[in-house]
């Protein structure tokens, strides 16, 4: 017998077809760091360099003068504190002038306007050669360094040589001022200067004691001429030996300094040298700066003078490379 038929009864629902979740797309990626534009790069880095072609550009100047203010000696060669071989010779040596202090205080300015930027350029160069050691990385960090290194150097002995040649010739115009004023307690100021000053010049290029003398008496007003000679005695002996305390440090230590500047220089040069990716220009000044170093920290005749000019005139052509 067939089951009732129910009436108004709901019908069952079939469930809904099960599928599968579709899979979430993969995220992004990140966007990739944009590259600096070709002629667009950090401006700390371009005041860096603009300071620094500034700065040599202004050495360059000072350094041929300072150069060129040597007198002629005779004594053992060396390069830095070492006697080179062949003996004595005819040496040059540096000549406490007007002009070379002069241009001893605008090298050595130069120098330190370098530092500050040189200074965090090399802490970042660093900073990147260590957490990402690749060779363009390091090689950056070793040409930053070097340079700096060689800049710091160069400001170091500036100012040991400007410092020296000040202390000496502050001691031997007041020694001269001093013993003239003494002899003759009458003569006005404007006459005891020209007499100290004269006197003191004299001494500090090296001429002997009776030039020295007969140099300040010839600048003093008639019956004062002896008091100049006593003051001439007075110069030369205030920088016997060296001079000052000061001077002598100066004289001790500069030659070691000149060693260490040609040192970094020729690390800096063969870190160039052999960077692949480094300019033509580029390589030849930064071989010609080391050898011109190389050559500065000597003190024979020419070579000495030609390669401190040489170095300091490479390296700010070097700088627009």
């Amino acid at each position: 017998m067939a089951p009732p038929i129910r009436r108004n009864e709901p019908r069952p629902v079939p469930p809904p077809p099960v599928t599968a979740r579709p899979t979430p797309p993969p995220p992004p990626p990140p966007p990739a760091r944009a590259e600096a534009r070709p002629g667009q790069s950090d401006r700390f880095e371009d005041a860096h360099n603009r300071v620094t072609q500034a700065a040599t550009g202004l050495r360059s100047v000072s350094d041929a003068a300072v150069a060129t203010q040597v007198r002629d000696a005779f004594g053992p060669r060396r390069f830095g504190p070492v006697n080179l071989p062949g003996g004595n010779g005819p040496v040059v040596e540096g000549a406490n002038t007007r002009l070379a202090r002069g241009a001893g205080a605008v090298s050595l300015a130069a120098n330190v306007a370098q530092l500050p930027t040189g200074a965090v350029e090399t802490f970042r160069d660093v900073r990147d050669a260590l957490r990402n050691p690749t060779e363009a990385n390091v090689r950056e960090a070793v040409g930053t360094a070097s340079g700096t290194l060689s800049t710091g150097l160069m400001a170091a002995r500036d100012g040991l040589s400007l410092a020296g040649n000040v202390s000496n010739y502050r001691a031997a115009t007041d020694a001269a001022r001093t013993a003239f004023t003494a002899a003759a307690p009458d003569a006005s100021r404007a006459a005891a200067n020209r007499v100290a000053t004269t006197a003191a010049n004299t001494a500090l290029e090296g001429a002997s004691r009776q030039v020295v003398r007969r140099a300040a008496a010839e600048v003093a007003e008639r019956g004062l001429e002896g008091a100049a000679r006593t003051a001439g005695t007075a110069a030369r002996a205030a920088v016997q030996g060296g001079g000052t305390a000061v001077a002598r440090a100066a004289g001790r230590f500069t030659p070691g300094l000149n060693v260490a500047i040609a040192a970094a220089d020729t690390v800096a040069a063969v870190n160039t040298i052999t960077d692949p990716n480094a300019s033509a220009g580029k390589k030849i000044t930064a071989g010609v700066t080391a050898l011109g170093s190389i050559a500065a920290a000597t003190n024979i005749p020419v070579v000495s003078q030609v390669g401190a000019a040489v170095s300091t005139v490479s390296g700010f052509i070097g700088s627009f490379f």
